[in-house]
């Protein structure tokens, strides 16, 4: 609709409500203007003389468009977010279940049940991983517990038999008058018993030291040959008593190692070496070079170790001879700090028999390195 100066409607188009309130006619103003009134939106310009035109339609089915798209918009929205919150704790339950069960895994291991392992599914993504790795630490775990067990239950058992000897010689001599010479036999007896629980007694405690990490010593150059023939020499008079004759066959070797040490496994080897030989054998002690290590070999002509036997000689308390290892003073442990000293001292021993030909343990050192 159009209108003059003075308010007069100069044209209306059809269908346009009698009752629209003209604007004010605006001098001078030749901007258009806009207003909303009753659900419709109007525009009007002016021509500056005060002359308007003003159009307009209604805005009641683009409300209701507009009303109708919000809802379907916020009903959309609330049920992607619906969907978004059930798939995010779905998830979230499922990333976390494994670690859940990691916790209760972890939990029964605490309270005791050392043979509890961690089931995770999916072993290729990283709590799978981790799952792995953490079984196979507390495997180790229950290896160690009951290597630990055992052999509690071995030096229990080791110590309780030379006891039982000393109160019996005891005993003995006190349920009647003796001479002086019986009193004398039965001393010699429980000192003889009790040297032999303090022998066994320093081998645990050496084979504590080395299980604690405890195997820091002083390292130097050591001349095998020379600690060698010095071990030869002191064991002579066990050799000649038991008719076993001694020989080394010797190259230069040698190591950067702890003397005291190399002198200890050297003695431990020769003297199960006579221990065990046969009347008139022999012993013969080596040395050589090889790469990057230097060998010692000590090789007997005893009746050998049967196949079965020789995957666990080197396991405490383990004996071959059952029978006569404990009456001549040993304790099944030899063997056992000989690996475990030159382990320490970062070489190898390895064991190899023949029945009725012999046997050679075999020691590899690291070249001296400075």
């Amino acid at each position: 609709m159009t209108w003059y100066r003075d308010n007069d409607v100069l044209s209306r188009s059809p269908g346009t409500p009698r009752d629209v309130p003209l604007p004010p006619a605006l001098q001078h103003d030749t901007l258009t203007h806009w207003r909303t009134r009753d659900g419709c939106r109007e525009a009007f310009h002016c021509s500056g003389l005060g002359d308007c035109v003003l159009a307009g339609r209604s805005t009641t089915v683009d409300v209701a468009a507009m009303r109708s798209f919000a809802l379907k918009l916020f009903g959309t929205g609330a049920a992607v977010l619906a969907l978004a919150l059930g798939a995010g704790w779905w998830l979230t339950g499922r990333a976390i279940r494994p670690i859940e069960n990691i916790s209760m895994a972890a939990s029964r291991i605490a309270s005791g049940n050392l043979s509890e392992r961690i089931r995770v599914p999916n072993n290729r993504n990283e709590l799978g991983r981790l799952a792995s790795i953490l079984n196979s630490t507390f495997a180790r775990l229950e290896s160690a517990f009951e290597r630990q067990r055992q052999f509690t239950a071995d030096a229990a058992h080791e110590l309780r038999t030379p006891l039982a000897i000393m109160i019996s010689e005891t005993q003995t001599a006190l349920t009647r008058r003796r001479t002086e010479e019986e009193y004398r036999e039965t001393v010699e007896g429980c000192l003889d018993t009790a040297q032999q629980m303090r022998r066994l007694t320093e081998s645990l405690l050496g084979l504590a030291r080395f299980d604690s990490g405890d195997t820091e010593t002083q390292r130097t150059e050591v001349d095998l040959v020379k600690a060698a023939q010095a071990v030869i020499e002191r064991l002579k008079p066990l050799a000649e008593k038991q008719h076993v004759q001694l020989r080394g066959e010797f190259a230069p070797a040698f190591s950067f190692s702890s003397a005291d040490r190399v002198s200890q496994v050297i003695t431990n080897l020769l003297t199960n070496a006579i221990d065990y030989n046969r009347p008139d054998g022999e012993v013969c002690v080596s040395t050589t070079c090889e790469s990057a290590f230097v060998l010692l070999a000590v090789t007997d002509t005893g009746p050998g170790i049967p196949a079965e036997d020789l995957p666990y000689i080197f396991d405490r308390f383990y004996r071959v001879d059952r029978s006569r290892s404990r009456v001549e003073g040993h304790t099944g442990l030899g063997l056992a700090i000989c690996k475990a000293i030159v382990e320490a001292e970062g070489g190898t021993i390895a064991a190899s028999s023949t029945l009725n030909v012999g046997t050679t343990f075999t020691i590899r050192f690291p070249l001296q390195t400075g």
